[in-house]
């Protein structure tokens, strides 16, 4: 087996192979990923999670909300 090695960025899920092996079309292939534990990685879809936030915003669900951290204190004690 021949080994190669490049660095990349892991994108939705996929890992762009670089152009100089893009001739290796229909290759079979042994994938070990190496990922940076410093590196934090995010979990969620920002574009949505912005999105959600703006409609909660115009909803004005949280308008009455005059303290957050005490308001967060209450939803805390709610669930105990």
């Amino acid at each position: 087996m021949k080994a190669i090695e490049f660095e990349t960025t892991i994108r939705d899920g996929l890992i762009r192979v670089p152009s100089s092996y893009r001739n290796m079309k229909n290759t079979q292939a042994k994938v070990i990923v190496m990922v940076d534990e410093n590196h934090e990685t995010e979990n969620y879809d920002k574009k949505l999670l912005l999105k959600m936030f703006g409609k909660a915003n115009k909803s004005g669900l949280f308008n009455e909300i005059v303290d957050s951290v005490s308001w967060q204190k209450q939803q805390r004690n709610d669930w105990e």
